[in-house]
């Protein structure tokens, strides 16, 4: 971990979240290589920047803080379908209930292995040191803690 570089992030992230809340920004100003300045002035588009600033600090504090993905997992295919999910739950539109009644028209087979992958997902989140665990993520944290020696117990035949 980068401690120092982590500090600088998790300040500045700060600072965009609090520039975001107030909704104070009413110009964002840019300076070209040959001394032009340029500003964007509509704050619709401003607070579209500040999203994803946010985004981008939050990213950039992960990897400081935790490390990169490794090259070997970048390229599975059990990353990029996460990333998929990623990208699909990455909406407010995204509704789980609607993604869980999707799961019965899954083969069948597939849906086992969809169960199999949640197991693992929820036990991978347990074994987490509590230091990687953000208040977002504390619940979730917590709930996968209480439900590992339930799932310890439990095996998932593949039929």
């Amino acid at each position: 971990m980068d401690k120092e570089k982590a500090k600088a992030l998790s300040e500045m992230l700060k600072r965009y979240k609090e520039l975001q809340d107030d909704e104070s920004v009413n110009l964002i100003e840019f300076h070209t290589a040959d001394g032009q300045k340029h500003g964007i002035g509509n704050t619709a588009v401003i607070s579209v920047l500040l999203s994803v600033a946010i985004i981008e600090l939050e990213r950039l504090l992960r990897v400081a803080q935790f490390g990169n993905v490794s090259p070997q997992l970048e390229q599975s295919r059990e990353y990029k379908a996460a990333k998929a999910l990623e990208y699909a739950m990455n909406d407010f539109g995204f509704k789980p209930e609607r993604f869980a009644e999707s799961l019965t028209f899954f083969h069948k087979t597939l849906e086992q292995t969809f169960f199999r992958t949640v197991k693992a997902s929820i036990l991978a989140m347990a074994a987490r040191k509590p230091s990687m665990i953000d208040d977002r993520n504390r619940a979730s944290y917590e709930m996968c803690q209480m439900l590992v020696s339930i799932l310890d117990d439990v095996r998932l035949p593949f039929i």
